[in-house]
């Protein structure tokens, strides 16, 4: 069966890639399913993978393929290419060779070849994205993609909430995973609505942004998306005050203030069932930090890509630093990204990521100040925001390396 997929998406990228290259408006439908797939892909079954090992306990389990990599090949072949030159194409190199080395370290060399493979999708859908935004329209079409993706998980979490669920992951199975991916949607969303842009369209990536962080009950989402709204907020402000901004952030404010007993009454109900409190989760992860320094101790130039949990466990790390012996704390990985991507792919894996994180944050800001009177200037510092709580909630969620994430 996965054959017949694996036909059927080249299918629908050659019909991509001719309907991109004489239709305009295919290349807006195309944009907008750039920004829509990563929100459906695993609940609607658009990746394959012709080469797996299902039970692999890595975050990558074979050599995959998805409908958006189809996509993203098609606009690369069918949009000219533009003038200006692919950004921080160097960083994300850096990044793919590095992950690429810490193969050859690693025991299972086929399966670690996983990561640095889906690394080179994540590039292409980047530099499909990257020749759509060219033009205006271009980046209006893949915001909506990303606005309607992250409504369709506003809706799959309110129905999980009206089924009793306590914390919803949407459709993407976490509650962690779904609030890191909220990041990237929902302080650009308010970004956007301070340039008093497509705010129709702002309005549904906040809303629903709201909704989705609420129903995760997730602490560190709700502290991180609060800091990447701030910065974006007082950011924008600096850079060119209105009215309209005033009256964002007052009605910021009384939003959250009618918020506040909607989240305390979601955590209350979450510790509740657990039994637990917020201690006995960092204690979790106080060990699973220890068992990653050990390991990078030991290996400073990394044991591969996706290995982490098989080495950390095989090797005796994770009993020595006293992670708890249950199929939920040894079969998952350090809930740091960057010591899940130092242990794997060594020093210069972590340089690579740093510098590919922090290169288009800084970037966002520059630019959003040189070109402050241009309403793409608030975009981009919300862009910059996002980043801004990716990398902060980076320090506590490991959920960076997987394919929905990334895209």
């Amino acid at each position: 069966m996965k054959w017949v997929a694996l036909l059927l998406f080249i299918l629908v990228g050659i019909g991509a890639t001719v309907a991109v290259r004489q239709n305009p408006r295919a290349v807006l439908a195309a944009a907008f399913l750039l920004g829509f797939l990563p929100f459906v892909m695993a609940p609607w079954h658009l990746m394959i993978a012709p080469y797996s090992i299902a039970s692999w306990p890595g975050y990558v389990k074979g050599w995959e393929f998805g409908m958006i990599d189809a996509i993203a090949i098609a606009c690369l072949i069918g949009i000219p290419k533009a003038r200006s030159a692919l950004p921080f194409k160097y960083v994300f190199l850096a990044y793919i060779a590095a992950s690429t080395i810490s193969v050859f370290l690693a025991p299972n060399f086929t399966i670690a070849l996983s990561y640095p493979i889906q690394l080179a999708r994540v590039f292409l859908v980047f530099a499909a994205v990257a020749r759509i935004s060219a033009s205006p329209p271009g980046v209006k079409a893949v915001l909506q993609g990303l606005f309607v993706g992250l409504a369709y998980q506003a809706f799959v979490a309110i129905w999980a909430k009206l089924g009793g669920a306590v914390q919803t992951g949407g459709s993407f199975g976490h509650q962690n995973m779904l609030g890191f991916a909220a990041h990237m949607v929902f302080i650009p969303a308010f970004g956007l609505l301070l340039s008093g842009r497509w705010t129709r369209w702002a309005l549904l990536g906040l809303i629903c942004g709201t909704l989705v962080i609420i129903l995760t009950a997730s602490r560190a989402t709700l502290v991180f998306a609060a800091i990447g709204l701030t910065i974006t907020y007082l950011l924008s402000a600096t850079s060119q005050w209105s009215t309209r901004k005033g009256l964002v952030g007052l009605a910021s404010i009384l939003a959250v203030g009618l918020s506040v007993p909607v989240i305390q009454a979601s955590f209350a109900q979450r510790f509740e069932l657990r039994g637990g409190s917020f201690g006995d989760e960092d204690e979790e992860r106080a060990a699973f930090n220890r068992a990653a320094r050990m390991l990078i101790a030991d290996a400073p130039f990394g044991v591969g890509a996706n290995h982490y949990v098989v080495v950390v466990n095989s090797q005796g790390y994770s009993q020595r630093a006293g992670v708890a012996w249950n199929s939920g704390s040894r079969a998952t990985n350090v809930h740091n990204s960057y010591l899940l991507i130092w242990a794997e792919t060594g020093f210069f894996g972590i340089i690579s990521l740093a510098f590919l994180l922090i290169s288009p944050m800084i970037a966002s800001f520059i630019w959003a100040f040189r070109f402050r009177r241009s309403f793409q200037a608030d975009l981009l510092i919300g862009i910059g925001g996002a980043f801004c709580a990716v990398i902060l909630h980076s320090f506590y969620e490991w959920v960076m390396v997987t394919y929905h994430i990334q895209y």
